[in-house]
Parts: C-alpha cells; sequence; structure tokens
C-alpha cells in the first residue's frame, strides 16, 4: 500500500510518525473519510467543510484544500481509479515534547492519508445491534480521533453477535458508533438533529434531502429508546453503509424483523446517485 505522510507518497512501511506526535499522545488531531466511485467523489464539499470546522474548532492551522489533490494522487499510486474506494485522512497537532498547552505556533501539523477498497455490501437480510451508554465527551460533531469509547462499544457490540451499538444517553437513541440512526415511525422518517450529541454524517444529510426529494417527511429531532422500539424501521446511515436496516435491537425485533423498505428505498437512491455518470457530485 502507498500511503500520504507530510507531502509524499511512500510505501506504507516506511511511514514513520514520531512517538511525540500529539495525536499519539492527546488524540489531538481530526479525521475525514470520503468515498470514491472511479475516481469521482461522494459529496465531497461537505466532506471538506467538516474537516474545516473540525479543523477550525481545535485551531490546527492546516488548510483542508489538500484533500482532494490527495486523494486522487493515492487512487492513482493504488490501483483504484476505477474501483469503489475511500481516502482516510488524518491531521494533528503535530510532533512536540509533551504539554498540555499547545506547542509553538510554527510546530509543522502531521498530516496522514491512505486509501483502500470500500468495505463489501453488508448483508441483506438486516443486522442487529445492541445499546450501550453514551460516554463520549461533549463535542461528538467534532470528527476527532479520540474515540476510544466508540472502540469499546463497538467491541461490547462483536461480543455480542451485533453489527454495532446504539449509543444512548438522557433516554435518547442518538446514533451508531461510526454511523447515524433513522427511525421510520408512520411513514414519517426521524433522526437526531445536528448538534455536540451527534457527528454530522455527509451520508445522513444526503439521505435527508434524498428521503425529501421523493417526498417522503423527515423530521430532525432525537427519539427515545422506547419510540425507537416502537417503530416500523430502524436504519443506519453512513458513508460505507448507505443505509441499513436493524431487524433486532437487544434481541427485540423491529417492525415485523425484516429490513425495511424506506431503508432499501433510500439506500437505491445514494448508491445509484453515487454510481451514475460525472456530474452526480457535488464535490
Amino acid at each position: 500500500m502507498i500511503v500520504y505522510l507530510n507531502g509524499d507518497l511512500l510505501p506504507r512501511e516506511q511511514a514513520k510518525i514520531s512517538p511525540d506526535d500529539r495525536g499519539f499522545l492527546f488524540g489531538d488531531a481530526i479525521y475525514e473519510v470520503a468515498r470514491f466511485w472511479r475516481g469521482r467523489p461522494f459529496h465531497l464539499e461537505e466532506h471538506l467543510d467538516r474537516m474545516r470546522e473540525g479543523l477550525a474548532a481545535l485551531r490546527i492551522r492546516v488548510d483542508a484544500g489538500f484533500y482532494p489533490d490527495v486523494a486522487q494522487r493515492l487512487l492513482a499510486a493504488n490501483g483504484f481509479l476505477e474501483s469503489d474506494a475511500i481516502v482516510y485522512a488524518q491531521v494533528s497537532r503535530g510532533a512536540a515534547p509533551r504539554s498540555h498547552y499547545f506547542p509553538p505556533a510554527e510546530t509543522p501539523p502531521t498530516v496522514y492519508a491512505f486509501a483502500r477498497l470500500s468495505d463489501p455490501p453488508p448483508a441483506p437480510q438486516g443486522g442487529r445491534a445492541i445499546l450501550a451508554d453514551d460516554e463520549r465527551w461533549s463535542r461528538c460533531d467534532i470528527k476527532s480521533v479520540m474515540l476510544l469509547p466508540n472502540v469499546l462499544a463497538a467491541q461490547r457490540a462483536r461480543d455480542a453477535g451485533a453489527m454495532d451499538a446504539i449509543l444512548v444517553r438522557d433516554g435518547l437513541a442518538l446514533e451508531g458508533t461510526k454511523a447515524n440512526l433513522f427511525c421510520v415511525s408512520g411513514g414519517v422518517i426521524r433522526t437526531a438533529p445536528n448538534g455536540p450529541r451527534i457527528l454530522p454524517g455527509v451520508t445522513r444529510g444526503a439521505a435527508i434531502a434524498a428521503a425529501r426529494a421523493i417526498g417522503r417527511t423527515v423530521e430532525e429531532r432525537a427519539f427515545t429508546v422506547e419510540e425507537m422500539f416502537g417503530a416500523d424501521e430502524v436504519f443506519f446511515a453512513s458513508t460505507t453503509l448507505w443505509t441499513y436496516s436493524l431487524v433486532q435491537i437487544e434481541g427485540r425485533a423491529i417492525g415485523d424483523g425484516q429490513p425495511g423498505p424506506v431503508a432499501a428505498q433510500l439506500c437505491e437512491v445514494l448508491s445509484s446517485d453515487f454510481t451514475r455518470d460525472p456530474g452526480f457530485t457535488r464535490g
């Protein structure tokens, strides 16, 4: 694999990052992941906007404009220009002697990126999830690398034979460890509103726009765990999943226990939008 590190493309085995890097020591870094079909990005501008907002919130002085060119270079170098692939990029405040306050302003940031093929489609029969207390920090809207609560909840889900955990705070089912969460009740699609409690998912936004474009009613408001259990459908939305039905949560069937039609319809719209001719993307 060829990766990108601080201006250079090189084999992953040769990429070296200082043990004093603040991303390693403090989780003082943000990341972004976009999906590409034959070199064309899905909603690239929204990804760049989110990266800019994260960098500004953490006060890391990097222009997110590096990403499009680096992504194309990585796709080409790894032979993915005709594939369905993702490009991950991470930016830390750089390497400096360990201190909680920021290092000198002239400290160069660390910019790392890699490309890989997208995950294979998930099983068509839908997935299972568990519930987990949301123990994340109060700025979940920043795509920070500080993901330990997500990691622990995701491992709990795996240990239980589930695909993911739904994070719950104050009785509200907010999102998965790596995907936004939706439910459908009486034909109305609901999802938690953007804000500090959830990540503003790019596919979340695309799914909302697609639903409204085909005449569906969407409410951006959080729903309780009990509302979720009583829903006709529950589904995730993410860069790698599009939309994906949850048919069982904590051992309880959702709806009739089968993948729902709304999630399937939105998945078809989003994936078709992704793979059609140039002009489909906003990037």
